[in-house]
């Protein structure tokens, strides 16, 4: 019986000694196998011209990017200066005939009375405004309106003993114009000031 148990106690020290030369097997070979290679100095320098190389490509790209980004200002900048050119050449075809018909209430005989005169610069004046309003171009309301410094600009006080009519345009001195985005210029105004006055009696 001791020879058996003999014989399974050195099978077993043999496998522990098999187990632990294969663990000692592995563990030396672990660090070998998760050590890495470092690159060749070939491949290095292979890296470092792919770089420059895409280095110089993209500086390229930007200078190009860049130099199509100058164009098309200057080309909207063109685009856009000779619209305005030929919104103005379009107004001014149409102020055209206003100044035809001053010219011809300048030119009537000396012996037509100042009454005829009058009517015909009224009607010009009637059509450059007309002309205007197609602009967009619209008169302030000022005479009777209430006084707004955005619209106006007050050039005299007028004293006034009606407290209803403080703060109202009374007259007007130079008009004024606006568009529906700004004002071009405000009218100069006389504008009505309440005063108290003395108590009568």
């Amino acid at each position: 019986m001791s020879s058996v148990n003999d014989q399974v106690s050195s099978e077993l020290e043999k496998e522990g000694v098999a187990s632990a030369s294969t663990e000692e097997s592995v563990s030396r070979d672990e660090p070998e196998a998760r050590q890495e290679v470092a690159p060749s100095p070939e491949e290095l320098l292979a890296a470092l011209q792919n770089a420059e190389r895409e280095k110089i490509e993209l500086t390229e790209a930007l200078a190009r990017a860049r130099a199509d980004f100058f164009n098309y200002r200057k080309r909207v900048d063109r685009d856009r200066q000779k619209e305005r050119s030929m919104i103005a050449e379009e107004k001014a075809l149409d102020f055209l005939p206003v100044l035809d018909n001053l010219d011809r209430a300048l030119s009537v005989s000396p012996d037509i009375d100042g009454k005829s005169v009058l009517q015909g610069v009224a009607m010009v004046r009637k059509q450059f405004l007309a002309v205007l309003e197609s602009m967009g171009v619209e008169a302030v309301p000022s005479i009777g309106s209430v006084f707004s410094p955005e619209y106006h600009e007050a050039v005299v006080a007028v004293a006034t003993d009606d407290p209803e009519k403080n703060g109202i345009v009374m007259e007007e001195i130079q008009s004024g114009y606006r568009t529906k985005e700004r004002v071009l210029r405000p009218a100069k105004v006389k504008v009505a000031s309440y005063t108290l006055t003395a108590e009568k009696g």
